[in-house]
């Protein structure tokens, strides 16, 4: 068996490693910088930067074989969405999601029409941007879903009052509280918690 690489074999994995190590550098900025940074997500952060990773290589070894790029785009998302429609996950991790797919797919089609200077580029460009819209629109605030048993407090004119019974009982600063669903049986509620992160 001949073990010897061929001088495009051996260009592809030259490139498949450059374009490895820029594409980790810009998912850990992305996900480790901006969105764990404050989320403090553990579960979601794994699965983000795994999803990346494996989009990466197989479009890459997808694109080796003339494979249109499309396809295998198409595909992972497809599959990512597949992998959370279980999950009752919020639109903002839905984003980063996106954000790392969409990095592993530029970060693999670096070739000879599209130089690294433009998939680095590229990173530099979606890394700022969602940086940015992180700050301008989300501020300080994050949501979370809460199941609350105190009902009484839903009530009209009992806002002020549920507001520190919230922050008593889970410890968050809240901005606002919104009704999502009655559960008459249990007397409880399912409500979004609008809060300020510390």
């Amino acid at each position: 068996m001949n073990m010897s690489m061929s001088p495009e074999e051996l260009n592809f994995i030259t490139s498949l490693g450059v374009r490895f190590v820029i594409n980790i550098v810009f998912v850990y900025i992305l996900i480790c910088g901006i969105y764990a940074k404050e989320h403090r997500i553990r579960e979601y952060s794994f699965s983000f930067i795994i999803s990346n990773i494996l989009i990466f290589l197989v479009t890459s070894m997808l694109a080796s074989v003339k494979v249109k790029t499309g396809f295998a785009f198409g595909l992972f998302a497809i599959l990512s969405i597949l992998r959370y429609r279980t999950e009752q996950i919020q639109i903002r991790e839905m984003t980063f999601l996106f954000g790392s797919i969409i990095m592993g797919v530029i970060n693999s089609l670096a070739t000879d029409e599209l130089s690294l200077i433009a998939v680095v580029l590229a990173d530099v460009l979606l890394v700022c941007s969602m940086f940015i819209c992180e700050r301008a629109f989300m501020g300080n605030a994050d949501t979370v879903v809460l199941l609350y048993d105190n009902t009484k407090l839903l009530g009209k004119g009992m806002k002020k009052e549920l507001h520190e019974d919230i922050k008593k009982r889970f410890g968050y600063d809240v901005v606002k509280v919104a009704l999502i669903k009655m559960n008459f049986l249990t007397d409880s509620a399912e409500v979004k918690l609008v809060y300020k992160r510390t």
